[in-house]
């Protein structure tokens, strides 16, 4: 592993000091520029260091080989944990001299009147990157060394097989865009075979910086928790039912019921919008519920296979939703009769939903006067503090005292002046479409892990999933288990209308048959990588959603088809079903629990030991 770094290391740029918008940069390596545009620096950049650090790096690998040939296990853990260490310095090091490099030649420009700063786009390269992941590598064997290392892998198995399996998607990702990607600005150049090399592993490196680029701007956190909003009903529709032992693979045709349902409450039904809002809200769960419902039913009544069901309910509602938008007038047994759904014109969409039933942005109740409040951030956690301070108090009183401290908050907030950066927030966060449809995504979060872990019914739920016969045997009624799981997974399937159709994300608050239902299925990826978890499905949401937003990126700078995204997004699912490539322990609970009971018996007679000696 040494040896290959090291060569990597020698031939990748280690930092990028400027870059132009289509991709051409001037790469810096440890043996020389790669400068094929001839684009000019500042005399006074300062970047020597890039050749001795290179050598820094090569002393730390071969001190750590030789820990690994001479020390005893103990020795070796404590010279790795050292040696790690001072990598993970040594790459801080390199980032706080590359930016103070760039910043100082930038302002020094500016200075002496240049119209624009002369280095832009500049950033650490593969090079700075790899000698921060082998001193992680480093860190982590260290702690492999001492007993119980590999039972200390196991326990936090559920975080190890979705990183490792996004590892080997990456690297698949990689070798695609090394394969068919085209290095931008060398069209009838010459280069030697080091350039080429150079300029290579730079295009996989900026390719995934564009990726995952919306994490590093405001803008880019709030369009990617806007891709995210949906992604966490889908996903968590598919872990309720993973974790209920039943594959819900109907997101789809669950999401368009919700659609459907809240399409008419939203359109039809009068009242204030106290009223309105929740009911079109719970009008898109139960649009859901009774679709997932009826997949359970069947498989509760007459054992039909749920994957089967849902696959066919999918193309029923699909058909469903057209008859709904094709056109107002239908014939039925040569009758004629009159559907008030559709909107004037030959686009096939519903009406507008009234006022009181559309989810107000972010940028609405973040800033109801055009200006700042710390109203809702603060009655969001209050709330939250409350909420998980009462953990042992009954879900009844739990709510209740959440949402007067939730209130309060929101009052005390209304009294606190606006932070002095909030116009840049409020700029940022008014180019998005998030909608209020994220916060009611994150209160169901909290509920479903709620429910599943601190309930007797989700205790139920769980345990008819991972033993049907020992939890029927316990006296838990599994057809009315199936029945309940689908309902609820159906409904948080259904409940991501809510963000395409009352949030305004498709430009219009309407219904339109081009909603992006096809989200459902990509649930199944989220669920997969969250390991069937709360809290795991908003992290590989968030993910899949910066992947989604810097897509885009990629594909306006590069011209890299954004179907690179799907690409990975697919073997992350490909590689998490085949458990990351890892032995059976991470992905085998019996196996875990005996390499569990092997460290602890390893433990206690090392204990033993010492203590006789």
């Amino acid at each position: 592993m040494s040896l290959v770094l090291l060569g990597l290391m020698a031939l990748a740029p280690w930092v990028v000091p400027k870059r132009e918008f289509g991709g051409v940069g001037y790469l810096l390596t440890p043996f020389g520029a790669v400068n094929p545009q001839n684009l000019e620096l500042p005399a006074t950049l300062g970047l020597g260091w890039v050749g001795a650090a290179f050598w820094v790096w090569v002393g730390l690998m071969l001190a750590a080989s030789l820990a690994f040939l001479l020390l005893d296990p103990r020795s070796r853990s404590r010279t790795l944990y050292a040696l790690g260490a001072l990598g993970v310095g040594l790459f801080a090091l390199e980032a706080v001299l590359f930016y103070q490099a760039v910043n100082a030649a930038n302002e020094a420009a500016l200075a002496g009147g240049a119209p624009r700063a002369p280095l832009r786009r500049f950033t650490l390269s593969l090079g700075a990157y790899l000698g921060f992941f082998y001193a992680v590598a480093l860190l982590l064997l260290a702690r492999l060394q001492l007993p119980g290392g590999k039972a200390f892998l196991v326990r936090y198995r559920g975080a190890v097989v979705p990183v490792v399996s996004l590892v080997l998607s990456v690297l698949v990702g990689a070798l695609l865009i090394l394969v068919l990607g085209r290095v931008p600005g060398v069209e009838g150049l010459s280069l030697s075979l080091r350039e080429w090399i150079a300029l290579k592993l730079d295009l996989i490196t900026f390719s995934f910086q564009l990726l995952f680029s919306p994490i590093y701007t405001l803008s880019g956190w709030f369009n990617s928790l806007q891709q995210t909003t949906p992604l966490i009903f889908a996903g968590l529709a598919v872990a309720f039912a993973f974790r209920a032992g039943l594959f819900n693979i109907g997101g789809p045709g669950q999401i368009t019921l919700g659609a459907i349902f809240v399409m008419i409450v939203g359109v039809f039904m009068p009242g204030p919008g106290w009223i309105v809002l929740p009911l079109s809200i719970l009008a898109a769960a139960l649009g859901g519920a009774l679709w997932g419902g009826l997949a359970g039913w069947l498989k509760a009544r007459f054992g039909a296979n749920e994957v089967v069901n849902t696959i066919m309910l999918n193309y029923i509602a699909a058909s469903v939703l057209l008859f709904f938008l094709a056109s107002n007038q239908q014939r039925f047994f040569n009758y004629t009769f009159y559907l008030p759904f559709k909107a004037q014109g030959f686009e096939a969409k519903s009406l507008e939903l009234r006022p009181e039933a559309q989810l107000p942005l972010m940028i609405n109740l973040l800033a109801p006067g055009g200006e700042f409040s710390w109203a809702l951030p603060m009655a969001l956690v209050a709330g939250l503090v409350v909420f998980f301070f009462l953990r042992r108090a009954d879900l009844g009183r739990r709510l209740l005292l959440t949402g007067g401290a939730a209130i309060l908050g929101y009052a005390v907030g209304g009294l606190i002046p606006g932070p002095a950066v909030a116009g840049n927030v409020m700029r940022d966060l008014a180019a998005s479409k998030l909608n209020g449809s994220f916060l009611l995504a994150v209160g169901v979060l909290i509920l479903v892990h709620y429910y599943l872990l601190r309930t007797v019914g989700g205790y139920e739920m769980r345990a008819a999933g991972l033993a049907p016969k020992a939890a029927e045997y316990a006296g838990i009624n599994l057809g009315r288990k199936i029945v309940l799981a689908m309902l609820i997974s159906g409904a948080l399937a259904g409940l991501a209308a809510t963000h395409y159709v009352q949030g305004g994300v498709m430009d219009e608050y309407r219904l339109k048959q081009s909603i992006p239902v096809g989200v459902g299925f990509d649930g199944i990826a989220v669920a997969l990588m969250g390991q069937n978890t709360s809290l795991g499905v908003a992290l590989a949401g968030f993910l899949f959603g910066v992947l989604r937003t810097g897509g885009l990126d990629l594909s306006q700078q590069l011209g890299i088809s954004r179907e690179l995204v799907t690409v990975i997004i697919s073997l992350v699912v490909l590689a998490i079903a085949l458990g990351g490539l890892l032995p059976r322990y991470f992905t085998d609970p019996l196996k875990a629990a005996q390499v569990e009971t092997e460290a602890k018996d390893e433990e206690e007679a090392l204990t033993k030991t010492q203590r006789a000696s």
